[in-house]
């Protein structure tokens, strides 16, 4: 699952590993406590899909023009962090974000003409996995690949303010549908909690997740500018950072922000070119 600026907070903690690597202390407790009670071969299975579903992310970045910050292993999943994610076609948005539901699909195929062959419990294992990943990722419920996909292609057609109201409630009707499946799935099971758990945290994903900016929003206002017919005028406090600035705008007028100090007077006036410039230059650390 690609989350670019996901910014998770409380307590999961990320302990830098190398520069490209940082690695969640849960994720760490997870694979202790499967070395311990012999689960370590199932897990590593499953984090190996993982990475394979996030290099053909980072594969497909590289390819249309963006930069790799890190990746960051949780014990829910493993997510790539771009340094920018502004792209400019509907075609390079698909390229990026089918390519690893892509790769699991074509892994799960091919472990199941080696099954086929050569019967392995591993060899079985990885084939469910990239399977079961690739089945996950492509719900069209924001954030999963699929859900990310559909609002593309949805504000590509409609706009941003159209694709954002459809997607909340398509998001909201799935994240409903996959809890009721599992709490359906742990009353007859009386034990297994895994379709339960997966709605938990696609839901928690869904309210935890903080980009720098609203990409959508940024590019209709860039590509907009021929339609817009009226200046809206913004006030906001000196401290207010562009990402806060950004999320005043609306895209059908061009928008000038007024900065004004604590006594009310204007410090700056500052374009919607001038804001847009500013967050699509700058590089997330």
């Amino acid at each position: 699952m690609l989350c670019e600026y996901n910014n998770q907070r409380g307590v999961l903690v990320l302990i830098k590993i190398t520069k490209y690597l940082r690695v969640n202390v849960l994720t760490i407790a997870l694979f202790v406590f499967c070395i311990i009670f012999n689960k370590a071969d199932m897990l590593c299975v499953t984090y190996a899909v993982m990475i394979l579903h996030e290099l053909a992310h980072c594969l497909a970045a590289v390819c249309i023009g963006l930069k790799i910050s890190h990746i960051d292993f949780y014990p829910f999943g493993v997510n790539l962090k771009l340094k920018n994610k502004l792209v400019y076609s509907l075609a390079d948005e698909m390229i990026l974000y089918f390519s690893g539901p892509f790769c699991n699909i074509l892994f799960a195929l091919i472990a199941m003409i080696v099954y086929s062959r050569y019967p392995n419990e591993s060899v079985k294992i990885f084939y469910i996995s990239n399977t079961m990943l690739f089945c996950m990722n492509m719900i069209p419920s924001v954030p999963l690949d699929g859900g990310i996909l559909l609002k593309k292609i949805i504000a590509y057609r409609l706009g941003y303010n159209s694709a954002n109201k459809i997607m909340t409630v398509i998001s909201a009707v799935f994240s409903a549908m996959i809890m009721g499946l599992g709490i359906y799935v742990m009353y007859i099971t009386k034990f297994n909690f895994s379709v339960l758990l997966f709605s938990a945290l696609m839901i928690g994903n869904i309210f935890t997740q903080s980009e720098k900016y609203n990409v959508d929003l940024i590019k209709t206002l860039m590509f907009n500018n021929k339609k817009k017919k009226s200046v809206r005028h913004i006030v906001v406090e000196n401290e207010c950072n562009y990402c806060d600035i950004v999320d005043k705008f609306i895209p059908k007028d061009y928008n000038m922000v007024y900065v004004v100090s604590d006594d009310g007077k204007v410090k700056d006036i500052i374009t919607e070119t001038q804001v847009i410039d500013k967050l699509t230059t700058e590089q997330v650390l």
